[in-house]
């Protein structure tokens, strides 16, 4: 099924040219560009899975977090997609596609000084990816290639960016971590460390058995023992928490056992960062020296147009509008101190002396005092013609004596308000709907044995009874 693509366009633009291995995670093809005739890596999910879109979005999902880790140690994602034929595919550079499989199978073992180089770079893409929230979970010999070049071992890893619950069904169960082969699968970045450290232990021995590696006990550098114990614990709380940490043991191992070049190319890191920041330090420095030494004098460097007239204002300035409004404010001010010091004349204004509130119509105007006794009682015009004396010896004539008693009277055809509850008009439907338990309310039920309270009837006006003058 997989060479049936050989040949064959894939999104209109690569050419599928030969198969490299068929996987359920992703067939892996040689291409080329159709247009610039430039290599490709081809990785193509498999149709008969892809009918499932949720295999192929799965697929999908890891191509773009591939994309987003920018490493030299990673197998660079370039384009990805589908095409109108359906077709789910991975784009990644092309690279001289040598796994570390394929290595064993020419000796069986790997020198000691490159299997820690190769495990070291695996390392440093891991942690980038880690730190992305990218893992691989499923990390074989397989899935890290390596391209021999004069200057060393080049190694390129794919597959990051996977799903930490899923396991492909042709997965190498031999490099998975416990955790993942359990009922409920899950990997995180310890699952990667297990995994890598299996695969570094392979490397050294031939196989990842515990005898393997205490038969090449003494071939190996002491310190390298306790690193593949921490890393390959069955119990993943007991191995290293992070790739970094695996990472710079790994460092410190490799510069000791791998002679001038290992130590070189260890330090050649730290070269280059130290080249970096003094560059960096450099140019900030003429960057300042250059801002500081052009400063410029505006007095100077404005020069003046040799045509232009001075401006000239339209009048001349006297200051005499100034003046007029400190005038007026002081004329403004003078005015009010008059008017609050200006003398009251007695008898202008209530309250001054000689006020007398009686005069005028002859009566006293509302809630003035009465008269006092011997005076003339004045007289007070009700309307309708009736005239009432007022007895001086006695406050009010509409007022009773200490201990009378006040009748206002009442319409007689006035009726007093009931105060009767009007009755409850019973809900309609009643029984047609089952009834279901009353909900239990916070307020507290009434106390039994207690009379329930009634409304009291309004008394009936009382008749008004009028009280002859004595006078």
């Amino acid at each position: 099924m997989a060479n049936s693509l050989i040949g064959k366009l894939v999104a209109d633009k690569y050419r599928v040219e030969r198969l490299i291995r068929e996987s359920d995670s992703g067939d892996l093809y040689e291409g080329r560009h159709e247009i610039s005739g430039a290599p490709a890596t081809l990785r193509i999910f498999p149709q008969a899975r892809a009918m499932d879109s949720r295999w192929s979005e799965r697929f999908l999902e890891q191509a773009r977090r591939s994309a987003a880790i920018d490493h030299p140690n990673i197998l660079q994602t370039t384009d990805f997609g589908t095409d109108s034929r359906g077709i789910v595919y991975a784009v990644h550079e092309p690279f001289s596609l040598t796994s570390v499989a394929d290595l064993k199978k020419g000796g069986g073992e790997i020198g000691q000084t490159r299997a820690l180089d190769i495990t070291r770079q695996v390392a440093a893409v891991a942690t980038v990816a880690h730190a992305r929230g990218s893992i691989h979970a499923r990390l074989t010999p397989r899935e890290i290639f390596v391209d021999a070049t004069p200057d060393g071992d080049q190694v390129k890893v794919l597959g990051f960016g996977a799903d930490s619950i899923w396991v492909p069904q042709d997965a190498d169960q031999k490099y998975l971590a416990p955790e993942q082969q359990s009922e409920f699968a899950i990997a995180d970045e310890r699952s990667d460390i297990y995994s890598l450290g299996l695969i570094l232990s392979e490397m050294l021995t031939g196989d990842t058995t515990v005898e393997s590696l205490d038969a090449k006990k003494a071939e190996l550098n002491p310190k390298i023992l306790p690193i593949l114990a921490s890393a390959t614990d069955r119990s993943k709380e007991d191995r290293y928490q992070s790739m970094a940490d695996f990472l710079q043991d790994l460092e410190r191992v490799l510069a000791e056992v791998g002679g001038k070049k290992a130590v070189a190319a260890h330090a050649g890191i730290w070269k280059t960062a130290a080249v970096v920041f003094i560059g960096i330090a450099f140019l900030g420095g003429v960057l300042i020296y250059g801002t500081m030494g052009k400063k410029t004098d505006p007095t100077t460097e404005l020069i003046a147009d040799v045509e232009s007239l001075p401006v000239q204002p339209i009048s001349g300035a006297t200051g005499i509008q100034e003046d007029t409004l400190v005038k007026m404010v002081g004329d403004v001010e003078s005015g009010l101190m008059d008017n609050t010091n200006m003398a009251v004349p007695p008898g202008t204004l209530p309250g001054g002396d000689g006020y007398n509130a009686w005069s005028g119509s002859g009566a006293p105007p509302i809630g003035a005092p009465p008269p006092l006794a011997g005076e003339m009682s004045p007289q007070v015009a009700i309307p309708g013609g009736q005239t009432v004396t007022v007895d001086s010896t006695r406050p009010s004539q509409f007022m009773p004596q200490e201990g009378g008693v006040i009748l206002v009277p009442i319409p007689s055809n006035s009726a007093p308000e009931s105060s009767t509850t009007p009755a409850t008009k019973p809900a309609a439907n009643v029984g047609t709907i089952p009834s279901a338990t009353p909900k239990q309310m916070a307020t507290p039920a009434p106390r039994p044995n207690r009379p329930a309270r009634t409304a009291k009837p309004t008394p009936a006006p009382k008749p008004t009874t009028v009280v002859p003058n004595e006078n």
